[in-house]
């Protein structure tokens, strides 16, 4: 697996996290997930999404 391809695949996952902790604090519909967690998705995925995007950039076209 490229770099490239591994930095895309890992922004995704982070876009997937922030997603996911954004859908529970702001809409309250997942009750089972606690709040904390919720958080903790929100800002780590927001964390990884954005150095990943960042590491993508940087790396050079092909």
């Amino acid at each position: 697996m490229t770099d490239k391809n591994r930095a895309l695949l890992l922004s995704v996952a982070g876009l997937a996290l922030f997603t996911l902790g954004g859908y529970r604090i702001f809409t309250n519909n997942l009750e089972t997930m606690s709040i904390l967690v919720a958080y903790i998705f929100f800002i780590c995925g927001l964390i990884g999404f954005v150095s990943n995007v960042v590491k993508l950039s940087k790396t050079p076209r092909t």
